[in-house]
Protein backbone atom coordinates (compact mmCIF):
# COMPACT_ATOMS: atom_id res chain seq x y z
CA UNK A 1 0.00 0.00 0.00
CA UNK A 2 3.16 2.48 1.01
CA UNK A 3 4.35 1.56 -2.31
CA UNK A 4 1.51 2.12 -4.24
CA UNK A 5 0.90 5.49 -2.44
CA UNK A 6 4.98 6.48 -3.04
CA UNK A 7 3.70 5.94 -7.06
CA UNK A 8 0.84 7.96 -6.97
CA UNK A 9 2.83 10.86 -5.17
CA UNK A 10 5.62 10.38 -7.85
CA UNK A 11 3.32 10.41 -10.53
CA UNK A 12 1.69 13.54 -9.34
CA UNK A 13 4.56 14.91 -8.71
CA UNK A 14 5.79 14.22 -12.26
CA UNK A 15 2.65 15.26 -13.90
CA UNK A 16 3.17 18.49 -11.84
CA UNK A 17 6.56 18.89 -13.36
CA UNK A 18 5.19 18.53 -16.37
CA UNK A 19 2.51 21.18 -16.37
CA UNK A 20 4.65 23.56 -14.69
CA UNK A 21 7.47 22.95 -17.79
CA UNK A 22 4.55 23.41 -20.16
CA UNK A 23 3.50 26.74 -18.20
CA UNK A 24 7.35 27.96 -18.35
CA UNK A 25 7.44 27.09 -22.01
CA UNK A 26 4.14 28.86 -22.84
CA UNK A 27 5.49 32.14 -20.93
CA UNK A 28 8.55 31.78 -22.97
CA UNK A 29 6.46 31.77 -25.84
CA UNK A 30 3.95 34.62 -25.41
CA UNK A 31 7.20 37.26 -25.20
CA UNK A 32 7.55 38.55 -27.86
CA UNK A 33 10.62 40.06 -29.77
CA UNK A 34 10.00 43.06 -29.10
CA UNK A 35 9.26 43.30 -25.60
CA UNK A 36 12.25 42.57 -22.89
CA UNK A 37 10.34 40.82 -19.97
CA UNK A 38 11.31 38.91 -17.33
CA UNK A 39 9.66 35.38 -15.84
CA UNK A 40 10.31 35.51 -12.41
CA UNK A 41 7.93 38.40 -10.60
CA UNK A 42 9.91 41.08 -9.08
CA UNK A 43 8.86 44.39 -7.65
CA UNK A 44 9.63 47.84 -8.51
CA UNK A 45 10.90 50.64 -6.35
CA UNK A 46 8.42 52.12 -4.26
CA UNK A 47 9.92 56.35 -5.55
CA UNK A 48 10.04 56.89 -8.72
CA UNK A 49 12.48 59.70 -9.97
CA UNK A 50 10.50 60.93 -12.70
CA UNK A 51 6.31 61.60 -12.62
CA UNK A 52 4.51 61.19 -16.25
CA UNK A 53 0.98 63.60 -15.63
CA UNK A 54 -1.32 62.14 -18.24
CA UNK A 55 -4.68 63.71 -20.15
CA UNK A 56 -7.23 60.22 -19.43
CA UNK A 57 -9.64 61.40 -22.42
CA UNK A 58 -12.77 60.47 -22.69
CA UNK A 59 -12.66 59.64 -18.73
CA UNK A 60 -12.46 63.26 -18.05
CA UNK A 61 -9.39 62.21 -15.58
CA UNK A 62 -5.88 63.48 -15.08
CA UNK A 63 -3.70 60.59 -14.39
CA UNK A 64 -0.32 60.50 -12.41
CA UNK A 65 1.80 58.04 -13.18
CA UNK A 66 5.42 56.96 -12.20
CA UNK A 67 8.34 56.52 -14.44
CA UNK A 68 10.18 53.88 -14.94
CA UNK A 69 7.69 51.87 -12.93
CA UNK A 70 4.67 52.53 -14.32
CA UNK A 71 2.56 52.37 -11.66
CA UNK A 72 -0.18 54.60 -11.50
CA UNK A 73 -0.26 56.73 -8.05
CA UNK A 74 -3.54 58.39 -8.77
CA UNK A 75 -6.59 59.68 -10.99
CA UNK A 76 -7.53 63.14 -10.89
CA UNK A 77 -11.27 64.20 -11.51
CA UNK A 78 -11.51 67.11 -14.20
CA UNK A 79 -14.69 67.00 -16.54
CA UNK A 80 -15.75 65.38 -19.65
CA UNK A 81 -12.87 64.43 -21.79
CA UNK A 82 -9.65 65.98 -21.47
CA UNK A 83 -6.82 66.56 -24.25
CA UNK A 84 -3.76 68.15 -23.83
CA UNK A 85 -1.95 68.32 -19.91
CA UNK A 86 0.17 71.36 -20.14
CA UNK A 87 2.65 71.88 -17.14
CA UNK A 88 3.16 75.31 -15.23
CA UNK A 89 6.14 77.09 -15.06
CA UNK A 90 8.16 77.87 -18.73
CA UNK A 91 7.63 76.04 -21.86
CA UNK A 92 11.36 76.28 -22.51
CA UNK A 93 12.89 72.70 -23.57
CA UNK A 94 11.17 70.09 -25.08
CA UNK A 95 7.12 69.19 -24.94
CA UNK A 96 7.48 68.79 -20.91
CA UNK A 97 9.02 72.44 -20.83
CA UNK A 98 10.27 73.56 -17.71
CA UNK A 99 8.09 72.68 -15.15
CA UNK A 100 7.93 74.39 -11.54
CA UNK A 101 6.06 71.55 -10.17
CA UNK A 102 2.88 74.22 -8.90
CA UNK A 103 0.06 73.45 -11.51
CA UNK A 104 -0.63 71.82 -14.55
CA UNK A 105 -3.36 72.65 -16.90
CA UNK A 106 -5.24 70.91 -18.49
CA UNK A 107 -8.24 71.61 -21.23
CA UNK A 108 -11.35 69.82 -21.75
CA UNK A 109 -13.09 69.66 -24.82
CA UNK A 110 -16.18 68.14 -24.31
CA UNK A 111 -16.95 70.42 -21.23
CA UNK A 112 -14.80 73.73 -23.63
CA UNK A 113 -13.30 74.47 -20.33
CA UNK A 114 -9.44 74.51 -18.87
CA UNK A 115 -8.60 72.78 -15.53
CA UNK A 116 -6.73 73.82 -12.99
CA UNK A 117 -4.86 71.04 -11.03
CA UNK A 118 -2.51 72.41 -8.03
CA UNK A 119 0.50 69.54 -8.49
CA UNK A 120 1.30 70.02 -5.00
CA UNK A 121 -2.03 69.04 -3.31
CA UNK A 122 -2.93 66.77 -6.36
CA UNK A 123 -6.63 67.96 -6.82
CA UNK A 124 -8.41 70.52 -8.93
CA UNK A 125 -8.32 73.94 -7.71
CA UNK A 126 -10.17 76.02 -10.38
CA UNK A 127 -11.98 75.69 -13.87
CA UNK A 128 -11.59 78.39 -16.56
CA UNK A 129 -14.61 78.18 -18.60
CA UNK A 130 -14.24 79.28 -22.19
CA UNK A 131 -16.48 81.78 -24.14
CA UNK A 132 -19.12 79.77 -25.95
CA UNK A 133 -18.89 78.79 -28.91
CA UNK A 134 -15.60 77.81 -29.26
CA UNK A 135 -14.66 74.07 -28.98
CA UNK A 136 -11.24 74.29 -27.48
CA UNK A 137 -9.36 71.10 -28.74
CA UNK A 138 -5.64 71.74 -27.77
CA UNK A 139 -3.54 74.48 -25.59
CA UNK A 140 -0.26 75.85 -25.36
CA UNK A 141 1.95 78.09 -22.92
CA UNK A 142 3.35 81.28 -23.83
CA UNK A 143 7.01 82.18 -23.25
CA UNK A 144 6.63 84.03 -19.81
CA UNK A 145 4.09 81.08 -18.54
CA UNK A 146 1.18 83.61 -17.95
CA UNK A 147 -0.84 83.01 -20.79
CA UNK A 148 -2.44 80.05 -22.26
CA UNK A 149 -3.07 79.84 -26.14
CA UNK A 150 -6.12 78.04 -27.44
CA UNK A 151 -7.45 76.09 -30.70
CA UNK A 152 -11.23 76.09 -31.29
CA UNK A 153 -11.74 73.01 -33.12
CA UNK A 154 -15.21 73.72 -34.11
CA UNK A 155 -15.51 77.01 -34.83
CA UNK A 156 -12.67 77.63 -36.36
CA UNK A 157 -10.86 80.51 -33.71
CA UNK A 158 -8.21 81.02 -31.59
CA UNK A 159 -7.86 81.91 -27.95
CA UNK A 160 -5.46 83.83 -25.72
CA UNK A 161 -6.35 83.11 -22.14
CA UNK A 162 -4.72 84.86 -19.43
CA UNK A 163 -4.20 82.27 -16.30
CA UNK A 164 -4.68 84.93 -13.37
CA UNK A 165 -7.83 86.60 -14.75
CA UNK A 166 -9.46 84.07 -16.70
CA UNK A 167 -9.70 86.79 -19.35
CA UNK A 168 -9.79 85.36 -23.51
CA UNK A 169 -9.22 86.85 -26.52
CA UNK A 170 -10.46 85.59 -29.42
CA UNK A 171 -9.81 85.67 -32.83
CA UNK A 172 -11.04 84.12 -35.76
CA UNK A 173 -9.30 82.15 -38.64
CA UNK A 174 -11.17 82.01 -41.69
CA UNK A 175 -12.75 80.47 -44.31
CA UNK A 176 -14.66 78.24 -43.48
CA UNK A 177 -14.44 75.16 -42.80
CA UNK A 178 -11.72 75.94 -40.65
CA UNK A 179 -10.44 73.51 -37.94
CA UNK A 180 -7.77 74.36 -35.54
CA UNK A 181 -5.89 71.16 -33.91
CA UNK A 182 -2.67 71.48 -32.55
CA UNK A 183 -0.63 74.37 -31.11
CA UNK A 184 2.27 75.23 -30.04
CA UNK A 185 4.05 78.45 -28.70
CA UNK A 186 7.67 79.72 -29.93
CA UNK A 187 10.57 80.04 -27.93
CA UNK A 188 11.12 83.68 -28.55
CA UNK A 189 7.50 84.38 -27.42
CA UNK A 190 6.74 86.16 -31.12
CA UNK A 191 4.84 83.43 -32.52
CA UNK A 192 2.31 80.66 -31.95
CA UNK A 193 2.12 78.15 -34.24
CA UNK A 194 -1.36 75.56 -35.50
CA UNK A 195 -2.40 73.24 -37.42
CA UNK A 196 -5.77 73.50 -39.40
CA UNK A 197 -6.52 69.83 -41.10
CA UNK A 198 -9.19 71.44 -43.01
CA UNK A 199 -6.99 73.72 -44.99
CA UNK A 200 -3.97 71.78 -44.33
CA UNK A 201 -2.04 74.63 -43.61
CA UNK A 202 0.37 75.55 -40.43
CA UNK A 203 -1.22 79.29 -39.22
CA UNK A 204 1.59 81.88 -37.54
CA UNK A 205 0.20 84.03 -35.03
CA UNK A 206 1.74 86.64 -33.28
CA UNK A 207 0.86 86.87 -29.98
CA UNK A 208 0.94 90.38 -29.34
CA UNK A 209 -1.29 91.72 -30.83
CA UNK A 210 -3.06 88.33 -31.11
CA UNK A 211 -3.62 88.14 -35.11
CA UNK A 212 -2.86 85.52 -38.01
CA UNK A 213 0.16 86.55 -39.53
CA UNK A 214 0.45 84.16 -42.75
CA UNK A 215 -0.92 80.43 -43.55
CA UNK A 216 1.79 77.86 -44.93
CA UNK A 217 0.35 74.77 -46.73
CA UNK A 218 2.23 71.27 -45.70
CA UNK A 219 0.83 67.92 -45.99
CA UNK A 220 -2.76 66.52 -46.09
CA UNK A 221 -4.89 66.76 -42.76
CA UNK A 222 -2.15 67.68 -40.73
CA UNK A 223 -2.01 66.80 -36.98
CA UNK A 224 1.05 67.27 -34.49
CA UNK A 225 2.90 71.27 -34.16
CA UNK A 226 5.79 71.08 -31.96
CA UNK A 227 8.72 73.39 -31.74
CA UNK A 228 12.37 72.34 -30.95
CA UNK A 229 14.07 73.21 -28.18
CA UNK A 230 16.14 75.33 -29.88
CA UNK A 231 13.46 77.21 -31.49
CA UNK A 232 14.01 76.61 -34.80
CA UNK A 233 12.09 74.49 -36.50
CA UNK A 234 8.48 73.75 -35.84
CA UNK A 235 7.95 69.94 -36.68
CA UNK A 236 4.27 69.10 -38.32
CA UNK A 237 2.71 65.91 -38.81
CA UNK A 238 1.14 65.27 -42.00
CA UNK A 239 -1.16 62.88 -41.01
CA UNK A 240 -2.69 61.64 -44.71
CA UNK A 241 1.01 62.64 -46.67
CA UNK A 242 3.22 60.05 -44.61
CA UNK A 243 5.55 62.91 -44.62
CA UNK A 244 6.88 65.30 -41.82
CA UNK A 245 6.90 68.95 -42.88
CA UNK A 246 9.57 70.88 -41.14
CA UNK A 247 9.36 74.80 -41.14
CA UNK A 248 11.76 77.21 -40.39
CA UNK A 249 10.52 79.18 -37.34
CA UNK A 250 12.46 82.47 -38.29
CA UNK A 251 11.64 82.40 -42.18
CA UNK A 252 8.27 81.16 -41.73
CA UNK A 253 8.77 78.74 -44.85
CA UNK A 254 8.89 75.09 -44.85
CA UNK A 255 12.59 74.30 -44.60
CA UNK A 256 12.04 70.85 -46.02
CA UNK A 257 9.85 67.76 -46.31
CA UNK A 258 10.84 63.97 -44.74
CA UNK A 259 9.52 61.25 -45.84
CA UNK A 260 8.32 59.31 -42.22
CA UNK A 261 5.68 56.87 -42.11
CA UNK A 262 2.10 55.90 -42.31
CA UNK A 263 -0.50 57.91 -40.62
CA UNK A 264 2.26 60.23 -38.37
CA UNK A 265 0.28 62.30 -35.81
CA UNK A 266 2.67 63.52 -33.01
CA UNK A 267 5.92 64.27 -32.50
CA UNK A 268 8.66 64.84 -29.02
CA UNK A 269 12.13 65.81 -28.99
CA UNK A 270 15.52 64.88 -26.51
CA UNK A 271 16.61 68.07 -24.83
CA UNK A 272 19.92 68.63 -23.18
CA UNK A 273 21.72 71.09 -20.99
CA UNK A 274 24.47 72.99 -22.39
CA UNK A 275 26.81 71.25 -21.45
CA UNK A 276 25.39 68.29 -23.22
CA UNK A 277 23.80 66.51 -20.18
CA UNK A 278 19.97 65.86 -19.70
CA UNK A 279 17.85 69.28 -19.07
CA UNK A 280 17.12 69.23 -15.04
CA UNK A 281 14.37 71.57 -14.54
CA UNK A 282 15.16 73.87 -11.11
CA UNK A 283 18.67 72.89 -11.64
CA UNK A 284 19.93 74.12 -15.16
CA UNK A 285 19.32 77.40 -16.80
CA UNK A 286 16.77 77.34 -19.74
CA UNK A 287 19.23 79.02 -21.72
CA UNK A 288 21.65 77.27 -24.57
CA UNK A 289 19.16 74.09 -25.00
CA UNK A 290 20.21 71.75 -27.63
CA UNK A 291 18.33 68.44 -28.65
CA UNK A 292 19.98 65.38 -30.57
CA UNK A 293 16.53 63.54 -31.58
CA UNK A 294 13.00 63.74 -32.37
CA UNK A 295 10.37 60.62 -32.14
CA UNK A 296 7.15 60.92 -34.20
CA UNK A 297 4.10 58.25 -33.80
CA UNK A 298 3.01 56.21 -36.70
CA UNK A 299 -0.58 55.43 -36.09
CA UNK A 300 -1.27 52.77 -39.23
CA UNK A 301 2.64 51.77 -39.46
CA UNK A 302 2.26 50.52 -35.74
CA UNK A 303 5.34 52.40 -35.14
CA UNK A 304 7.83 55.68 -33.75
CA UNK A 305 10.35 56.96 -36.20
CA UNK A 306 13.32 58.45 -34.70
CA UNK A 307 14.29 61.58 -36.53
CA UNK A 308 18.23 62.62 -36.79
CA UNK A 309 17.61 66.97 -36.22
CA UNK A 310 20.94 67.65 -37.70
CA UNK A 311 20.66 65.54 -41.06
CA UNK A 312 16.26 65.95 -40.98
CA UNK A 313 15.91 62.20 -42.00
CA UNK A 314 14.61 59.33 -40.24
CA UNK A 315 17.27 57.37 -38.77
CA UNK A 316 15.35 54.23 -36.98
CA UNK A 317 11.88 52.43 -36.53
CA UNK A 318 10.66 51.04 -33.66
CA UNK A 319 7.60 48.76 -33.44
CA UNK A 320 4.56 49.58 -31.02
CA UNK A 321 1.39 47.88 -30.10
CA UNK A 322 -0.94 48.87 -31.40
CA UNK A 323 -2.27 52.16 -33.16
CA UNK A 324 0.32 55.07 -31.52
CA UNK A 325 -1.57 57.75 -31.56
CA UNK A 326 0.31 60.54 -29.08
CA UNK A 327 3.77 60.28 -27.93
CA UNK A 328 6.01 61.37 -24.77
CA UNK A 329 9.43 61.58 -23.60
CA UNK A 330 10.83 60.95 -19.79
CA UNK A 331 12.04 64.25 -18.40
CA UNK A 332 15.34 62.94 -18.64
CA UNK A 333 15.53 61.59 -22.07
CA UNK A 334 15.52 57.71 -21.28
CA UNK A 335 12.16 56.58 -22.64
CA UNK A 336 9.78 57.19 -25.18
CA UNK A 337 6.33 56.55 -24.26
CA UNK A 338 3.69 55.44 -26.88
CA UNK A 339 0.50 56.37 -26.03
CA UNK A 340 -1.60 53.35 -28.17
CA UNK A 341 -4.97 53.91 -28.96
CA UNK A 342 -5.73 50.23 -29.86
CA UNK A 343 -4.50 47.13 -27.14
CA UNK A 344 -6.86 43.75 -29.46
CA UNK A 345 -5.54 40.25 -28.23
CA UNK A 346 -2.86 42.12 -25.46
CA UNK A 347 -4.79 41.92 -22.53
CA UNK A 348 -7.08 39.52 -20.34
CA UNK A 349 -10.95 40.36 -21.15
CA UNK A 350 -12.57 42.67 -19.25
CA UNK A 351 -15.89 44.09 -20.44
CA UNK A 352 -17.03 44.99 -23.79
CA UNK A 353 -15.12 48.20 -23.98
CA UNK A 354 -11.20 46.49 -24.11
CA UNK A 355 -8.68 49.39 -22.41
CA UNK A 356 -5.93 51.38 -24.60
CA UNK A 357 -2.00 50.97 -23.31
CA UNK A 358 0.73 52.35 -22.82
CA UNK A 359 4.08 51.45 -23.98
CA UNK A 360 7.55 52.51 -22.73
CA UNK A 361 10.18 51.67 -24.62
CA UNK A 362 13.93 52.09 -24.24
CA UNK A 363 15.72 55.28 -26.23
CA UNK A 364 19.02 55.19 -24.38
CA UNK A 365 21.45 54.03 -27.27
CA UNK A 366 23.93 52.34 -25.40
CA UNK A 367 21.55 50.06 -23.34
CA UNK A 368 21.42 46.68 -24.20
CA UNK A 369 17.46 46.71 -24.55
CA UNK A 370 17.44 49.96 -26.78
CA UNK A 371 14.32 49.89 -28.77
CA UNK A 372 12.91 47.17 -26.44
CA UNK A 373 9.36 47.46 -24.85
CA UNK A 374 10.15 47.32 -21.36
CA UNK A 375 7.03 48.03 -20.06
CA UNK A 376 3.24 47.86 -21.80
CA UNK A 377 0.21 48.50 -19.25
CA UNK A 378 -3.76 48.80 -20.00
CA UNK A 379 -4.77 51.76 -19.03
CA UNK A 380 -8.47 53.33 -18.77
CA UNK A 381 -9.98 56.11 -20.94
CA UNK A 382 -8.62 57.23 -24.04
CA UNK A 383 -5.70 59.06 -23.36
CA UNK A 384 -4.49 62.15 -25.68
CA UNK A 385 -1.11 63.12 -24.36
CA UNK A 386 1.29 62.92 -21.34
CA UNK A 387 4.14 65.38 -20.16
CA UNK A 388 6.69 64.39 -17.34
CA UNK A 389 8.37 65.83 -14.61
CA UNK A 390 11.49 64.81 -12.40
CA UNK A 391 9.59 63.97 -8.73
CA UNK A 392 11.96 66.41 -6.73
CA UNK A 393 9.92 69.27 -8.12
CA UNK A 394 7.04 67.69 -5.79
CA UNK A 395 7.02 68.27 -1.98
CA UNK A 396 6.66 65.52 0.06
CA UNK A 397 3.86 66.68 2.30
CA UNK A 398 3.78 63.57 4.68
CA UNK A 399 4.31 63.75 8.68
CA UNK A 400 2.25 66.56 9.51
CA UNK A 401 4.29 69.04 6.75
CA UNK A 402 1.65 70.13 4.96
CA UNK A 403 -0.23 71.91 8.05
CA UNK A 404 3.33 73.45 8.85
CA UNK A 405 3.79 74.14 5.24
CA UNK A 406 0.55 76.13 4.85
CA UNK A 407 -0.50 74.04 2.07
CA UNK A 408 -4.15 74.89 1.49
CA UNK A 409 -4.89 78.87 0.55
CA UNK A 410 -6.50 80.37 3.27
CA UNK A 411 -10.56 80.12 3.44
CA UNK A 412 -10.43 77.11 0.87
CA UNK A 413 -13.03 74.71 2.13
CA UNK A 414 -14.21 72.72 -0.57
CA UNK A 415 -12.32 70.88 -3.38
CA UNK A 416 -13.40 71.01 -6.90
CA UNK A 417 -15.06 67.24 -7.75
CA UNK A 418 -17.00 67.49 -11.21
CA UNK A 419 -20.11 65.42 -11.48
CA UNK A 420 -19.01 63.23 -14.53
CA UNK A 421 -22.55 62.59 -15.68
CA UNK A 422 -25.10 65.47 -14.77
CA UNK A 423 -28.56 65.81 -15.45
CA UNK A 424 -28.98 62.63 -17.17
CA UNK A 425 -29.74 58.67 -17.61
CA UNK A 426 -27.76 56.42 -19.33
CA UNK A 427 -28.06 52.37 -20.14
CA UNK A 428 -27.15 49.94 -22.65
CA UNK A 429 -29.73 48.11 -24.80
CA UNK A 430 -29.64 45.03 -27.15
CA UNK A 431 -28.59 46.38 -30.50
CA UNK A 432 -31.52 48.00 -32.36
CA UNK A 433 -32.22 47.90 -35.93
CA UNK A 434 -34.18 51.05 -36.03
CA UNK A 435 -33.74 53.33 -38.87
CA UNK A 436 -31.71 56.64 -38.58
CA UNK A 437 -33.92 59.71 -37.77
CA UNK A 438 -35.65 61.99 -34.67
CA UNK A 439 -39.23 60.56 -33.70
CA UNK A 440 -41.88 61.77 -31.10
CA UNK A 441 -42.48 59.21 -28.60
CA UNK A 442 -44.91 59.87 -25.75
CA UNK A 443 -43.51 63.20 -25.51
CA UNK A 444 -40.21 62.35 -25.66
CA UNK A 445 -38.03 63.24 -28.83
CA UNK A 446 -36.13 59.75 -29.44
CA UNK A 447 -32.81 60.54 -32.25
CA UNK A 448 -31.49 57.47 -33.12
CA UNK A 449 -28.24 57.62 -34.76
CA UNK A 450 -25.51 54.70 -36.53
CA UNK A 451 -22.20 55.89 -36.39
CA UNK A 452 -19.59 54.43 -38.57
CA UNK A 453 -16.08 55.26 -39.69
CA UNK A 454 -16.01 58.01 -39.70
CA UNK A 455 -19.39 60.12 -39.24
CA UNK A 456 -22.76 60.00 -38.17
CA UNK A 457 -25.99 59.59 -39.51
CA UNK A 458 -27.60 61.86 -39.19
CA UNK A 459 -25.39 64.45 -39.36
CA UNK A 460 -27.53 67.15 -38.27
CA UNK A 461 -29.99 66.91 -34.93
CA UNK A 462 -32.12 69.24 -34.20
CA UNK A 463 -34.68 69.80 -31.08
CA UNK A 464 -36.31 72.58 -29.58
CA UNK A 465 -35.50 74.43 -25.93
CA UNK A 466 -37.08 72.17 -22.99
CA UNK A 467 -37.86 69.06 -25.57
CA UNK A 468 -36.81 65.41 -23.47
CA UNK A 469 -34.50 64.11 -25.19
CA UNK A 470 -33.69 60.37 -25.65
CA UNK A 471 -30.36 59.31 -27.85
CA UNK A 472 -29.78 55.79 -29.29
CA UNK A 473 -26.49 55.37 -30.56
CA UNK A 474 -25.41 52.36 -32.21
CA UNK A 475 -21.93 51.34 -33.52
CA UNK A 476 -22.27 49.46 -36.75
CA UNK A 477 -18.49 49.29 -38.18
CA UNK A 478 -17.08 45.37 -38.23
CA UNK A 479 -13.43 47.18 -38.29
CA UNK A 480 -12.21 50.76 -38.42
CA UNK A 481 -11.90 52.03 -41.80
CA UNK A 482 -8.49 52.39 -43.18
CA UNK A 483 -6.74 49.87 -40.08
CA UNK A 484 -9.23 47.18 -40.14
CA UNK A 485 -9.06 46.72 -36.54
CA UNK A 486 -12.12 44.85 -35.07
CA UNK A 487 -14.30 45.64 -32.60
CA UNK A 488 -13.51 48.87 -32.33
CA UNK A 489 -15.35 51.19 -29.50
CA UNK A 490 -16.31 54.70 -30.81
CA UNK A 491 -17.70 57.61 -28.85
CA UNK A 492 -20.53 60.45 -29.24
CA UNK A 493 -20.45 63.37 -27.06
CA UNK A 494 -22.32 66.73 -27.78
CA UNK A 495 -19.93 69.67 -26.29
CA UNK A 496 -20.59 72.15 -24.11
CA UNK A 497 -23.29 72.01 -21.38
CA UNK A 498 -24.43 68.70 -23.05
CA UNK A 499 -20.89 67.18 -22.89
CA UNK A 500 -21.77 65.70 -19.27
CA UNK A 501 -25.00 64.50 -20.43
CA UNK A 502 -23.68 62.30 -22.94
CA UNK A 503 -20.53 61.44 -23.00
CA UNK A 504 -21.32 58.43 -24.72
CA UNK A 505 -19.61 55.06 -25.09
CA UNK A 506 -20.49 52.91 -28.24
CA UNK A 507 -19.20 49.54 -28.61
CA UNK A 508 -20.15 46.87 -31.29
CA UNK A 509 -23.30 45.06 -30.40
CA UNK A 510 -25.09 46.78 -28.46
CA UNK A 511 -27.07 50.24 -28.48
CA UNK A 512 -26.28 53.32 -25.95
CA UNK A 513 -29.20 55.46 -24.86
CA UNK A 514 -28.98 58.47 -23.08
CA UNK A 515 -31.64 60.93 -21.88
CA UNK A 516 -31.83 64.68 -20.78
CA UNK A 517 -33.50 67.49 -21.30
CA UNK A 518 -32.21 69.86 -24.01
CA UNK A 519 -32.68 73.25 -21.71
CA UNK A 520 -30.01 75.42 -23.32
CA UNK A 521 -30.50 76.96 -27.00
CA UNK A 522 -27.66 77.09 -29.06
CA UNK A 523 -25.39 75.23 -31.81
CA UNK A 524 -23.20 72.15 -30.37
CA UNK A 525 -20.81 70.53 -32.39
CA UNK A 526 -21.15 66.28 -31.94
CA UNK A 527 -17.57 64.68 -31.69
CA UNK A 528 -16.57 61.57 -31.13
CA UNK A 529 -14.20 60.69 -28.05
CA UNK A 530 -12.61 57.16 -28.49
CA UNK A 531 -10.07 56.87 -31.24
CA UNK A 532 -11.63 54.81 -33.74
CA UNK A 533 -9.07 55.32 -37.01
CA UNK A 534 -6.89 57.29 -38.98
CA UNK A 535 -10.23 60.13 -40.03
CA UNK A 536 -11.46 60.18 -35.91
CA UNK A 537 -11.13 64.35 -35.82
CA UNK A 538 -13.63 64.24 -38.64
CA UNK A 539 -16.40 62.01 -37.15
CA UNK A 540 -18.43 65.09 -36.69
CA UNK A 541 -22.29 66.11 -36.45
CA UNK A 542 -24.29 69.22 -35.20
CA UNK A 543 -26.67 69.35 -32.55
CA UNK A 544 -29.78 72.19 -32.59
CA UNK A 545 -31.56 73.59 -29.87
CA UNK A 546 -33.74 75.67 -31.19
CA UNK A 547 -35.91 78.14 -29.05
CA UNK A 548 -38.95 79.05 -30.45
CA UNK A 549 -38.64 82.26 -29.35
CA UNK A 550 -35.71 83.53 -31.09
CA UNK A 551 -35.73 80.90 -34.39
CA UNK A 552 -33.25 78.29 -34.98
CA UNK A 553 -30.19 78.51 -33.64
CA UNK A 554 -26.31 78.97 -35.08
CA UNK A 555 -22.98 79.70 -33.70
CA UNK A 556 -24.34 83.63 -33.61
CA UNK A 557 -28.10 82.85 -31.99
CA UNK A 558 -28.07 80.99 -28.67
CA UNK A 559 -27.65 80.83 -24.98
CA UNK A 560 -24.29 81.05 -24.84
CA UNK A 561 -23.49 82.36 -21.90
CA UNK A 562 -25.86 80.25 -20.15
CA UNK A 563 -23.90 77.28 -21.59
CA UNK A 564 -20.81 78.80 -20.12
CA UNK A 565 -22.05 78.52 -16.58
CA UNK A 566 -21.76 74.97 -17.01
CA UNK A 567 -24.72 73.51 -14.72
CA UNK A 568 -24.07 70.21 -13.16
CA UNK A 569 -20.23 70.31 -13.57
CA UNK A 570 -19.48 72.46 -10.15
CA UNK A 571 -20.99 74.77 -7.98
CA UNK A 572 -21.49 78.56 -8.66
CA UNK A 573 -18.31 80.76 -6.93
CA UNK A 574 -15.94 77.29 -8.25
CA UNK A 575 -15.64 78.12 -11.97
CA UNK A 576 -13.69 81.18 -13.31
CA UNK A 577 -15.91 82.19 -16.04
CA UNK A 578 -13.05 83.46 -19.03
CA UNK A 579 -14.28 87.36 -19.91
CA UNK A 580 -14.23 87.44 -23.35
CA UNK A 581 -11.97 90.67 -23.89
CA UNK A 582 -12.58 90.52 -27.98
CA UNK A 583 -14.05 88.78 -30.85
CA UNK A 584 -16.74 86.25 -30.78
Amino acid sequence: MQDKYKFLMIGALSASCLVIGAANAADKEVIPGWQNADHSPKDAPLHDPMILYSSGGVDGKLAVIGIPSFKTYRHIDCGVDTHEVVLGGLPAGNKNGTPDGKYAYLNDKGANTICEINLQTGFLERIIALPFPFGVHHIALSKDGKTLFGTGEYTGKMSKTDIATGKTEVIDWGPSPSAPDYIDAGKDGKYVFSNNYYHSTVGVFSTSPFKLVKEIPVGKNPHGTDVIPEGTMVLVSDKLSATMTVIDAEKLAVKKVIPTCAGPLHSVMDVYNKDGGSYRAGIDKPEGLTSKYAYESCFVADANVKIDLKKLEVVDEIPTHYRTGHISISADNSYVMALNKFSTGLFSPTGIIYPVNFEMWDAREKSPTYGKTLKIMPVDGEPHNAKSLMSYLIKDWTKGEAERGGLLKAGMTQLLDPAHRAKAKRYFIPKETTSPGIKVVDGVKEIHVKAFSYGYIPRQMRVNKGDKVRIFATNIDKAAGITKNPDVTMGLTIYGPYGLRTNMDLPRGVTAVHEFTADIAGEYEIFCTHFCGPLHLEMRATFFVDDPKKGNSNLLTGEYAEAQKLPGLVEEGQVTIAEQVKGL
